[in-house]
């Protein structure tokens, strides 16, 4: 059937979230199923899913549901995830699920307990802070992974999210059955022995254009080990110059732009380029408000944007003039925008930002005043 549909999502893909929330999508808002109660086989009687479908089937966006891409069309004027599932996946069958596309989240299952992330995505913070509730297993793994093996054969479209997702054995399986022709995408903290990965002859004897290396990292050296607690930099620079070996032109750098980043940025930049690194995603920081460009006044968001627009033209300047229009810094111009216009008027104090690092602080054997000092010197002139 020939789409005529706000979007084709909700016949051709799912997101399995590390909850076991089943949504239409990687930003859907509704839950569709969920596996702590029922059985990923029910999800075609699902009531949401149904009332979703008929729904698009006028043409119509439930307006819930697709809040995100409403929005982003409001904003930007073009939707990219909707585009892309009715562009690729445009034909479907009204009256079944046909799994092309998966956004995959088995659990938490993570090596390590990033500052800005939480026992939710991450089992090392969960061990820390002893959230028993939050441990990897999931009563429902063997029943979903059977599900989607019957499946896989239909799979075109693989999106492996965690935790730390080649750090679970479920993916391991999917990897030995999915189609050669199957695009993978992997976002991954890339700390981990990656030479001896258990899958990883699953990952070299695909096409290397059809695994997308997306690279969770958002500062370097003793910076990136303080940020991403229990990763080693000469693991992580190991493993790049692994994937450039093997996947060349596969692989980005995403950052969580944040106050551990932003006066440094181009030095981080520098170095990712001598990796061969030309695709970079800035990202927002959603919690720790302290670290939260958003919540610092006008004259540090100025000096932050000084450093982005500087970063921005060491970056276009160091491609290829060919390669320009293909590898720009995505988010920076949100970032930019945001900045300059933001008027937030519940600012960090000076106190809320120290008691946020003394909370980081002892998780680390080196303390933050040393790893950033230029950070420090501009708190102590612009927070009161």
């Amino acid at each position: 059937m020939q789409s005529t549909v706000y979007c084709t999502a909700p016949w051709n893909g799912l997101t399995i979230r590390e909850n076991g929330h089943v949504r239409t999508c990687c930003v859907g808002s509704n839950i569709v199923l969920d596996l702590n109660v029922d059985q990923i086989d029910k999800i075609e009687q699902s009531p949401m899913l149904q009332e979703i479908r008929n729904k698009m089937l006028l043409g119509e966006p439930d307006l819930k549901n697709c809040a995100y891409c409403i929005r982003q069309e409001k904003n930007d004027g073009y939707s990219s995830l909707r585009n892309h599932y009715n562009t690729y996946y445009s034909d479907f069958d009204p009256n079944n699920l046909d799994l092309k596309s998966i956004d995959l989240r088995w659990n938490n299952t993570c090596n390590l307990s990033c500052m800005y992330c939480s026992p939710v995505f991450s089992s090392t913070w969960a061990d820390k802070l002893k959230k028993i509730n939050l441990k990897p297993v999931k009563p429902y793994q063997d029943e979903l992974l059977a599900w989607i093996l019957e499946r896989a054969g239909h799979v075109k479209e693989l999106m492996l999210v965690g935790g730390e997702p080649l750090l679970m054995k479920q993916n391991y399986e999917l990897l030995k059955v999915l189609p050669l022709e199957c695009r993978i995408s992997i976002i991954t903290n890339l700390s981990y022995d990656l030479k001896n990965l258990p899958c990883l002859a699953d990952l070299l004897k695909r096409p290397p254009d059809n695994i997308v290396w997306n690279i969770s990292v958002d500062n370097v050296r003793e910076q990136f080990e303080y940020v991403r607690q229990g990763a080693s930099w000469t693991q992580l620079t190991d493993n790049l110059e692994f994937l450039k070996q093997h996947w060349p032109s596969n692989c980005s750098i995403n950052m969580v732009y944040s106050m551990f980043n932003a006066l440094d940025l181009l030095e981080i930049f520098k170095t990712f380029k001598t990796f061969g690194m030309e695709k970079f995603n800035l990202m927002p920081l959603e919690r720790n408000n302290p670290m939260n460009l958003s919540y610092m006044p006008p004259s540090i968001r100025n000096i932050a944007r000084l450093h982005l627009t500087e970063t921005a033209d060491y970056h276009y300047q160091s491609l290829h003039p060919e390669d320009r229009s293909f590898y720009p810094i995505q988010g920076i111009k949100s970032f930019l925008v945001h900045l300059e216009k933001q008027t937030n008027n519940t600012l960090t104090t000076r106190l809320e930002f120290e008691k946020q690092i003394a909370w980081y602080d002892q998780w680390s054997a080196v303390p933050f005043r040393n790893l950033w000092p230029n950070v420090i010197e501009l708190i102590e002139q612009h927070l009161i």
